[in-house]
């Protein structure tokens, strides 16, 4: 998500107010914009936004989108925008709440008025949302495993949020566990997650002596996990 400060506008000129960053925050994630001067007391900013499908793990992956389609970030409703002190909203464009569907790209506008004294430092704008329908996967390890060899994957532990049942990509050096000139023909995945898609697709072999990775597409669990995630070789 993307966001860029738009048309700058206003009644009355503020005291030597200077906002030296912009912070969006929008569930839980905060992104970073440069600063700017308001050039009039109440001024505008423009940020773009947009609700993103959660199938991105799979965009190399045409057919497996259509399979997925039930997958797609719900409707993203937007129930609230706060500004920090000393800022004060007045209103906002589209008017709250808004709804936005997947996929869709909208620009809000805000406009807020600076305060009447001096002030230099950031301005943080928190998109507020009533929906809660994430989860937390948090993996301490992922081991890779064969008939022969075990191996823990180097810095693998990871924490997602995602939707319940949301898709996701790891990718993994299968030299940790196999050798050159051995095939896969199956892989299956700890529990509860579920394998969906590798790249390169199932059976593969370990045909090129300086690296080997595989891109596994994996389905999350319905509710929050944390531990290991195995995948075991054939």
């Amino acid at each position: 998500m993307k966001f860029n400060i738009g048309n700058l506008f206003a009644r009355k000129k503020p005291d030597k107010v200077a906002i030296s960053a912009l912070n969006i925050r929008w569930r839980g994630q905060m992104h970073a914009m440069d600063g700017f001067i308001p050039k009039e007391k109440r001024f505008t900013i423009s940020i773009p936004f947009q609700n993103k499908t959660q199938d991105s793990a799979l965009e190399q992956f045409a057919a497996l989108k259509e399979k997925f389609k039930a997958q797609e970030v719900p409707p993203a409703v937007i129930s609230s925008i706060q500004l920090s002190d000393p800022f004060k909203l007045v209103s906002t464009e589209p008017r709250l709440p808004i709804t936005v569907s997947s996929g869709e790209k909208i620009e809000i506008t805000i406009t807020a008025d600076a305060p009447d004294y001096a002030y230099s430092g950031p301005l943080t704008v928190v998109i507020g949302s009533p929906e809660a329908s994430m989860i937390k996967v948090q993996l301490n390890k992922v081991i890779l495993s064969t008939k022969s060899k075990k191996a823990e994957i180097e810095n693998s532990g990871v924490i997602l949020n995602i939707p319940p049942n949301g898709v996701f990509k790891n990718s993994i050096q299968m030299y940790k566990a196999m050798s050159y000139g051995e095939y896969a023909s199956k892989v299956t995945i700890s529990e509860p997650f579920e394998l969906i898609d590798s790249d390169p697709k199932l059976p593969f072999k370990i045909d090129n002596p300086n690296s080997y990775i595989v891109t596994f597409i994996i389905k999350a669990p319905e509710v929050d996990y944390a531990g290991p995630m195995e995948l075991k070789i054939e």
